[in-house]
């Protein structure tokens, strides 16, 4: 899985940038980003109900032909509402460590590419696990992964607000 994310991060038009809270925003300490701790838990395999065909106002692109849920790759979709835009990427590990293991990945990345960390919501290694960082977050459901790179901290938080898990 290595490699997805280290494209993730140096793609020049997914960078998560250097500003990565908006000017006065400081991330809540100890709460659990989005509240997706309290959403009801995926399950299954049905690509339509993981990767919704819309999650607010946003909606995203056709799924691929005979598309099945990932175990050692990303699912990847761009969902987009007016001007903004959510890359979105979904796995389902062999298991719930791995799944951890991935938002620990994300994390890594951003760090080995120099990213400025300030006001991160970080916790790896308990249900859920979950890495938040301005407009990029990325979070475990059991073996479910789940990240997204939104074109701002305004779209990320509109997103997350709507995605079902």
């Amino acid at each position: 899985m290595r490699k997805q994310f280290a494209v993730l991060f140096f793609v020049p038009s997914l960078v998560l940038g250097s500003a990565l809270w908006p000017a006065g925003a400081a991330g809540p300490k100890g709460a659990v980003p989005f509240d997706v701790d309290k959403r009801p838990a995926p399950s299954g395999t049905d690509l339509e109900k993981l990767v919704p065909a819309s999650v607010g106002a946003f909606r995203r692109e056709a799924l691929p032909a005979r598309a099945k849920p990932p175990s050692d790759d990303d699912l990847n979709v761009t969902y987009r509402s007016d001007a903004e835009s959510v890359f979105f990427g979904f796995s389902m590990p062999e298991t719930a460590a791995a799944a951890h293991e991935a938002v620990k990945v994300t994390r890594d990345e951003a760090i080995a590419t120099k990213l400025s960390l300030k006001g991160e919501q970080y916790k790896v290694g308990a249900e859920p696990s979950y890495f938040r960082a301005g407009s990029f977050m990325s979070w475990s459901r059991g073996r479910y992964f789940f990240y997204a790179k939104a074109s701002s901290p305004r779209a990320l938080e509109s997103f997350m607000r709507a995605f079902p898990y």
